[in-house]
Parts: structure tokens; sequence; C-alpha cells
């Protein structure tokens, strides 16, 4: 706040004399008082823009960090479902060998049997072939 003798000096500088510079005296602690008034108002408008602004800036920075994380959920459960996938695909392929394992053997087994029965054949036939030499040397002999 300006003093008296200040407030006198600028008034006088400014043409100003008697009651002219005595209002303009009286006046100004209400201008000065006003302006300090507008200069608060002004400053508690910018404060509330700021926090506005800085409220805005946080909401927007936690979003982003939604969308990251619901992101990153989504690639994770991709992933797992990937990974399951080949896992199932693996157990499936696993399977498919076990099965073609067991029926080969199978088909071993069997070809062994038809093997087994093919040389019982074949000795039954010389059995018989031989029976039926012998037959014919005893009749050729008797």
């Amino acid at each position: 706040m300006a003093t008296v003798q200040i407030l006198k000096d600028l008034g006088e500088h400014m043409g100003l004399k008697g009651t002219e510079l005595r209002d303009f005296i009286k006046e100004q602690p209400g201008v000065e008082r006003e302006e300090r008034n507008q200069q608060r108002e002004h400053d508690r408008i910018q404060q509330d823009k700021l926090g506005k602004f800085r409220l805005a800036q946080m909401e927007r920075e936690k979003e982003k960090e939604q969308r990251e994380r619901e992101e990153q959920d989504k690639q994770r459960a991709e992933q797992d479902k990937q990974r399951e996938s080949e896992k199932e695909q693996r157990e499936r392929e696993r399977e498919k060998e076990q099965h073609e394992k067991e029926q080969n053997e199978k088909d071993r087994e069997f070809e062994i049997e038809r093997m087994k029965f093919e040389r019982d054949k074949m000795d039954f036939e010389l059995q018989m072939k031989a029976t039926e030499v012998k037959k014919a040397n005893s009749e050729k002999r008797g």
C-alpha cells in the first residue's frame, strides 16, 4: 500500500490539485484493495484451472495405464491360449504316435501269427508227404 506522501506526489505529478487531489488520495486504498481482490480472484481461477488440468492429466494417465494393463492382460490371455493350444496339439500328436505304435505292434503280432500258421501248415504238409512217402515205400516193400 502506497503511503499518503507517495500518493500526494503522484497526484500532483498527474496535475491534480485541491479536492481532486484529496479524492484521489482517498480513493487509492480502495482501488488498491480492489486490485488485490481482483488479483486474488485471478490467482484462484488460475489455481482452479491448474487443478482441473492436473486432475484431467492424472485421469488420462490412469486411463492410459488401465488400457496398457488391459492390453497386457489380453496378450497374456492370448499367450496362455496359444500355449494351451500347443500343449493340446502335442498331446494329440503323442496319442496318435502311441496309437500308431500299438497298431504297428498288433500288425507285427498278426504277421508273426500268420507266419507261424504258414510254418505249421508247411510242417503239416511235409509230414503228410513224408507219411505218404513212407506209406508208398512200405507198399513197395510189402
